[in-house]
This record gives C-alpha cells, sequence and structure tokens, in this order.
C-alpha cells in the first residue's frame, strides 16, 4: 500500500511540475517573438508606445484643465447623446502631443480607442493639447459625408479657438461638441440602439457554434479517459507546440472548473448523509468543500462578468483558470492522501480510467463606472471604443 500511495503522490507532482514547466517555457518563448498575448505577459509590454493612451472614459483630462463639475456636465451630454444617437463622441486634453503632430497623435488615439461602432465608424474624437495650443476633430468614416473638412475647421475656428484664447477650455470644447451633435442631428442616421457586447459577440462568432461544440464532446472524452491532471497535462503540451490556441485553453479550464464543482457538490451531497459528517473529525472535509464550491462559483462569475463587460483580456482569464486549478488540486491533497488506499471515485476522476490499481478488490470499489483619466491602457470600465476606424478626415487649429 505504501508504495502505491508513493506512486501516485509522485504521478501527480510530476504532472503538476510538467504542465508549470511547460507554462513558463511557453511564455518564455512567447516573449521571445514578441507575442503580448502570452500568459504571463502583462499588457504594459507591449511594443505600442504607451504615450498614446487608450480612453476608457468619454471625456479625458490629463492636465486638470477641467473641474470635476465641468467634466461631469460633458460626460453626461455625451453619454445621453451616445445612447440617443448611437455615435461615440470623446475629448482628450492633454499637456503636449510630444514629437507626433496633433493631426498624428489625434489618429493614433482613434485607432487604438476604435471610436464608433464597428462597421459604421461613427465616431469623433476631439484633441486638445494645452501647451502646443492646438486642437484638432478626427472624424471617423461613417461621419465624413456629415462633417466634412471644412465643417470640422469652420467649428474649431468659429466655435473653440474664440472661446480657447480666453483661457475657457471648458466653454470652448463644450461649443464644439454641442455643433458637432448639431450637424450629426441634420442627417438620418442608421438605427442607433447599440447592441449589448454579449450579443454582439455571439452574432460574430455564430459560425464558430459548431466546432466548439464538437471540441466540447472531444475534450470530454479525454477527461473520462486521462483524467482531470491528464487533460492538464495534453493540453499543455499541445499548446506548446503551438497546435491549439490560448482560446481553446481557455474552454478547457471553464469546462473542468464546472466539472470540478459538480463533483464537489456530488461529494458533498453524499457526505451530508452520513451521520459520521457531523463528527469533528469530518469538519476539514465540511470547510473544504463550502469554500472550493464558493470559491468556484465566485470565480466563474467573476469571470463571465469581466468578459461581458470587457473588463479582462483572455490571458487574465487564461492565468486565472490555471491559479483555481493549482488551488482546487492542492485543497484536495488531503483527502486523496486518505483514500490513497482504495482506488476511489475521485481517484478515477483526477488520474483518468488508464490508472492502474493496486489489486482486483480496491479496483473495484467506486466511490463588465468610468475609467481614470490616466494614460494607462490597462484600466478597467465599462465604457470602450465599439471597434470603428478613422477616416482620416477632419481639421486642426492654433490659437
Amino acid at each position: 500500500m505504501n508504495l502505491l500511495k508513493t506512486q501516485m503522490i509522485q504521478s501527480v507532482i510530476t504532472k503538476i511540475l510538467f504542465f508549470v514547466s511547460l507554462l513558463v517555457c511557453t511564455a518564455g518563448i512567447h516573449l521571445k517573438i514578441g507575442n503580448s498575448h502570452s500568459i504571463f505577459i502583462i499588457e504594459e509590454w507591449k511594443t505600442e508606445d504607451q504615450n498614446i493612451p487608450l480612453l476608457r472614459s468619454p471625456v479625458t483630462d490629463t492636465t486638470s484643465t477641467l473641474t470635476k463639475e465641468q467634466k461631469t456636465q460633458l460626460t453626461n451630454r455625451l453619454i445621453s447623446f451616445e445612447t440617443e444617437k448611437g455615435n461615440q463622441i470623446a475629448v482628450l486634453i492633454v499637456g503636449s502631443t510630444d514629437e507626433w503632430t496633433i493631426e498624428e497623435y489625434a489618429v493614433k488615439v482613434f485607432e487604438k480607442t476604435e471610436l464608433g461602432r464597428k462597421g459604421i465608424d461613427n465616431g469623433v474624437l476631439i484633441v486638445v493639447a494645452i501647451q502646443n495650443h492646438k486642437t484638432k476633430i478626427e472624424v471617423g468614416y461613417g461621419l465624413e459625408g456629415t462633417i466634412p473638412d471644412a465643417t470640422a475647421k469652420k467649428i474649431i475656428e468659429e466655435f473653440m479657438i474664440p472661446k480657447f484664447r480666453e483661457g475657457n477650455y471648458f466653454q470652448g470644447i463644450a461649443d464644439g461638441i454641442d455643433t458637432i451633435i448639431t450637424k450629426i442631428n441634420e442627417e438620418e442616421l442608421p438605427k442607433t440602439n447599440k447592441i449589448p457586447k454579449f450579443f454582439e459577440v455571439i452574432n460574430e462568432y455564430s459560425i464558430y457554434i459548431f466546432p466548439v461544440l464538437v471540441s466540447i464532446i472531444v475534450i470530454t472524452t479525454v477527461l473520462i479517459s486521462l483524467g482531470i491532471f491528464g487533460t492538464i497535462g495534453l493540453a499543455g503540451i499541445l499548446f506548446f507546440i503551438g497546435l491549439i490556441s490560448e482560446f481553446i485553453i481557455l474552454g478547457i479550464g471553464i469546462l473542468i472548473l464546472l466539472i470540478l464543482f459538480f463533483l464537489m457538490t456530488s461529494y458533498l451531497r453524499k457526505k451530508i448523509r452520513r451521520k459520521s459528517f457531523m463528527m469533528s473529525a469530518s469538519w476539514g472535509y465540511v470547510i473544504i468543500a463550502v469554500f472550493i464550491s464558493l470559491g468556484i462559483v465566485s470565480a466563474i462569475g467573476l469571470i463571465g462578468f469581466g468578459i461581458l463587460r470587457g473588463l479582462i483580456s483572455e490571458s487574465t482569464i487564461l492565468g486565472i483558470g490555471v491559479l483555481i486549478l493549482l488551488i482546487s488540486f492542492f485543497s484536495m491533497t488531503g483527502h486523496l492522501r486518505k483514500k490513497i488506499r482504495r482506488k476511489s471515485f475521485w481517484d478515477y476522476i483526477l488520474f483518468g480510467a488508464i490508472t492502474p490499481s493496486s489489486d482486483s478488490s480496491s479496483s473495484g470499489r467506486s466511490s463588465s463606472s468610468w475609467g481614470s483619466d490616466s494614460l494607462s491602457s490597462s484600466g478597467g470600465s465599462s465604457w470602450s471604443g465599439g471597434g470603428g476606424h478613422s477616416g482620416g478626415g477632419g481639421a486642426s487649429g492654433s490659437w
């Protein structure tokens, strides 16, 4: 029995260490080739210039030029307009555009934030560079007919710059926004009630539903034959050699979490039926089962909310999934040590059908507010661009 116990513990430790090693090696390879989507590479390591902000609010003021009340007033105005018409207008106030011209800077911010709805490109960006004394209205493809370059130039020169020269930046921006909204309202626009991001994603990836269902069937079959730890090792190998993507790894992780949750609830129900369950010797199992169940449910709920609201990336979700799996494993090792003398239901699930048993008798036993105004692109928020693109149009001016 001691030999069987030693062999099974060594098998588990070997599989865990092997999988972790694969993840670390994969992260190193991705870092080497500059792939920013690797699990352990944070967003700030991307090669893109961090001086170009990813806007997380309709009004972003990095210079504190606007008061809190002024910023709130402009924000509410833009949110109301976006809700009513579907067009996205954003304001960015910076001190300087650094080595870029105001035109280059506006295009970079517009494209990074992806203002406007995908496929319609109905976004507008107003950039005000205080130290450079320059401003720019960047217009998306979908609004170039409504706000041509000449109109944008007129808005800047007649409504914005006169106020800027007086030092009244709030009024200049507010007048510019009002004029842009008036011009847009004069045109007949496409249906503008925004579709929730969740349904946009479902519609966009509907062609993948059947392959995903097939994948789930395959994964379930692998789980039955290899067990949870065997599946983790197999997924790590395939990920390492590039045969499967992080998205598939993510799906496997979520599926395993669900299986663990249902297994724990089943185990808890069986324990409750036993009178000995309430004895002090079993309280450790009670606490472990309850907290693991609650933890898994909470984690799945938070991950789902983050995906829906666009607050977390796939790489972050994958990292969370791996962490939860490791925590679940170490939480169950105590129970496994006591049950190691016979091949229980847990042994079968964790190590698979191919795990040898000690003898014939044992083998027959079964048991997604607004974001900050900083230039960081990693902050979370419920507001973001809708996937639009700049048309390269608009106008700029100086004072």
